[in-house]
């Protein structure tokens, strides 16, 4: 089961996808998940013989997989560096495993288990999914672990190699670094508890008095500065620890840190995340993946599954970061896309029309005012003066807090581009949706019937047309649940949901920012290209994508390493040296890696790329002089100064 969860959550919908879905579930029915590929198309079975044979593809598939086989790991190769720096990995959000140490009865005998990541993961979440989800879910009050649960991030370097067994997260450059002479004592893999708002993880677990420990126990070790690698939120993460670290201790990154290799970092937030707190519905192309797709549709109401959004303190940090002066307006000009960030069709007198950041922040603030997810953190630009801010709320975010006082530190971004990455939504007010309520539905395997499942978002005319299309046959007496977003109604019969239905809509109209939905069915073209990409300003589905790495946007993959610690000094007063590579996406075909194999850039795949695990190795080696130049092949340099300017011009003026 959980192969079969991941492996559909990264194949796309469609016919296409249905074609790698059936040749994906041949495989792994046939061989697993592929630890040991098979060594040519002979080894494959019979359908997926023909269906190779049929579309052209066993030669090339061939020529893969003996060009996989002939090529020894990038640490064996002969000229590999050897062993120098020690190594600090934080990991990104969810790659991290999660253990109970204390759990309620649902979950059963499960101490030490883990409630994400691994098998155990898989096992808790089928045998009861709410009392899974109870566990996982946080008091969205204090941000802390619910009464009677705690849950704690594992730990060592089993904590985030693999997420279950052959599906590899670190284990690839943890295996590289042992072969040109890493043992588990120069290697810390610093995993969290990704739920927490970061104050909390100090407050909690004292992460970061740990991980300082750690570091400084590393270094004086080994005699050397160590490196670290901060991939996803985890870069974002290492950025906080060293505006928490400078305060109290000036210097002590110039001291301790030798490079930072800043991996597909969300320096400036993500769209996926705001999605999900907006709501209660995330892409499958955003950092949580399955698990949002799982709770989306089969698992929770609207309003359930904002809650559990709205609890991890740790996903807020990943909101937008800057507002329209870095991602740009139908009012203040476009930055990387022609389409405003949010954009809302009510369907009713309330003006449709774009809702900006700064807006919705500002609604936010306003209605959930006690919220560890919402206080913790300034998504706002606020010129640091060259300093490392007074105030914690802005240590994640590199537009209101300088970068330490480390001249001899060196930034190494690495990041993945060319893949369409969401960027901009669609709403509209369609918050209804319906399932059968009594048991029999969970048994039906007929689409049509809904099985199990909610049906798709409806404004209430179209949902009373659903309903009412059950009224004369068999189903009409059968019991359903409504999901009107900030409850779920239950009724013993169709003709009884069609009664509610009718008022729902104009009931709820004085409030209706409460009632958006993403409209699926918008989809739209746009005249304007402005970096000819093809992806920018249209909407399929309701959601508007970029370049990006499939998960991160690239203004906020690039922009400061290309532009912002470079074009504004009081963001980089020491003039630490930064240079950015990006790697252009090179996947394999599905069936013989499903997530890409050595030339994917994707957003977590990048970490198993070949040509990034050697630049890693020579990172930690202390060899970089073939590193300390930019390699970009996107657009940033065209977009970064476009949003230097606007930056100067409002927040930083006289440079």
């Amino acid at each position: 089961f959980p192969h079969w969860f991941l492996l559909r959550a990264m194949i796309p919908p469609g016919r296409s996808g249905f074609w790698l879905t059936s040749i994906a579930v041949v495989f792994v029915a046939y061989k697993g998940i592929p630890n040991i590929a098979p060594k040519d198309s002979t080894e494959l079975p019979d359908p997926v013989q023909e269906f190779f044979e049929r579309h052209g593809l066993r030669e090339s598939f061939n020529a893969d997989m003996a060009a996989l086989r002939s090529q020894p790991r990038p640490g064996q190769m002969p000229d590999a560096p050897k062993k120098r720096h020690p190594v600090v990995i934080v990991p990104g959000i969810i790659s991290c495993g999660l253990e109970v140490w204390k759990g309620k009865e649902c979950l059963g005998q499960f101490f030490r288990r883990r409630l994400w990541g691994g098998t155990d993961m898989a096992s808790a979440a089928i045998s009861n999914a709410s009392c899974w989800l109870e566990h996982l879910a946080l008091n969205k009050s204090t941000g802390l672990d619910p009464d009677g649960i705690r849950v704690r991030a594992a730990h060592g370097l089993t904590a985030a190699d693999y997420f279950v067994p052959g599906y590899w997260l670190w284990g690839k450059v943890i295996e590289n670094l042992g072969d040109i002479g890493y043992t588990e004592e120069d290697i810390l893999l610093e995993c969290y508890d990704w739920r927490l708002a970061y104050p909390l993880l100090e407050k909690r677990d004292g992460y970061f008095s740990k991980m300082r420990h750690n570091v400084e126990h590393a270094v004086k070790h080994s005699g050397e500065k160590a490196v670290v690698i901060g991939h996803s939120m985890g870069a974002l993460v290492w950025f906080y620890f060293m505006s928490w670290v400078e305060k109290s201790s000036p210097g002590w990154v110039d001291r301790h840190i030798a490079s930072f290799a800043n991996v597909g970092g969300t320096m400036l937030g993500a769209f996926g995340p705001l999605a999900a707190y907006l709501s209660g519905e995330m892409e499958c192309t955003a950092n949580l993946g399955p698990f949002a797709n799982a709770i989306d549709r089969y698992m929770l109401s609207w309003n359930q599954a904002r809650s559990i959004y709205w609890s991890f303190g740790g996903l807020a940090s990943l909101l937008p970061i800057g507002g329209s002066d870095v991602w740009g307006s139908s009012e203040t000009g476009w930055t990387d896309t022609p389409a405003d960030t949010i954009e809302v069709d009510f369907g009713t007198e309330n003006p449709p029309g774009p809702r900006s950041l700064e807006f919705v922040f500002k609604q936010a603030a306003k209605k959930y005012k006690d919220l560890p997810s919402i206080h913790s953190y300034n998504h706002a630009v606020q010129n640091p003066k060259g300093k490392t801010s007074d105030d914690p709320r802005d240590f994640a975010n590199p537009l209101a807090s300088a970068l330490p006082n480390a001249p001899n530190l060196k930034i190494f971004c690495l990041y993945g581009v060319g893949i369409p990455t969401e960027r901009a939504y669609k709403y509209s007010l369609k918050p209804l949706r319906w399932a059968w309520a009594d048991l029999e539905a969970r048994f039906m395997v007929d689409p049509t019937q809904n099985p199990f499942r909610w049906s798709s978002s409806f404004n209430a005319k179209d949902c009373m047309a659903d309903l009412q299309a059950y009224i004369g046959t068999e189903h009409e007496k059968r019991p359903i649940r409504v999901d009107a977003i900030d409850q779920v109604y239950e009724f013993p019969s169709v003709a009884e949901g069609v009664k509610f239905v009718k008022g729902l809509l104009e009931h709820h109209r004085e409030d209706p920012e409460n009632w958006l939905r993403i409209d699926h069915g918008f989809a739209s073209e746009t005249d304007a290209n402005p970096w000819g990409n093809g992806v920018d300003g249209i909407f399929k589905a309701g959601v508007s994508r970029t370049d990006g790495d499939g998960t991160v946007p690239l203004v906020s993959l690039g922009y400061m390493c290309s532009n912002g610690w470079r074009d504004i000094p009081e963001l980089n007063p020491a003039n630490v040296s930064v240079w950015t590579k990006e790697t252009a996406n090179n996947p394999t075909l599905a069936v013989i890696d499903p997530r890409g194999g050595p030339g994917t850039s994707k957003h977590v795949e990048i970490i198993g790329n070949r040509e990034f695990i050697t630049d890693i190795l020579h990172i930690v080696a202390g060899q970089t002089s073939h590193l300390e130049q930019d390699r970009i092949i996107s657009n940033i340099s065209r977009i970064g100064p476009l949003i230097s300017e606007r930056l100067k011009k409002k927040h930083f003026p006289g440079i």
